[in-house]
């Protein structure tokens, strides 16, 4: 829902960031210095590319909404934990927890937008 033109306004940071920027330099060793968010979200295949898509998608809704499982600095932190364990196990477990938060199976909140005007 994040990359559909309609509900660009719910974009928090600028979708052109810099993944570094928002998740810090062991992100950019990993996935490389020029990866926007934007393009984070769109990522598909491996573990790796599967938990940065799905920390990308929890922070921007932590972001938007204050009922949200987690705190972007939560996200932020739970990403990079599981980049430093690094096993395909991890990388998975923590991609799955975001998942479940971001289709609202655990907490009280699911996704809200309306159409931007």
């Amino acid at each position: 829902m994040w990359m559909m033109a309609q509900h660009r306004c719910y974009w928090m940071l600028d979708p052109e960031l810099k993944v570094e920027l928002v998740f810090g330099s062991l992100a950019s060793t990993i996935y490389g210095p020029n990866i926007t968010l934007r393009q984070s979200i769109i990522g598909i295949g491996d573990p790796y590319q599967t938990l940065l898509r799905e920390g990308t998608t929890a922070l921007l809704n932590a972001y938007t909404s204050t009922q949200f499982v987690y705190q972007p600095d939560d996200v932020v932190r739970r990403l990079n934990w599981a980049l430093t364990d690094g096993t395909s196990q991890q990388l998975l477990m923590a991609a799955l927890r975001f998942i479940k938060a971001n289709s609202g199976q655990t907490g009280n909140t699911t996704c809200k937008f309306s159409v931007c005007t």
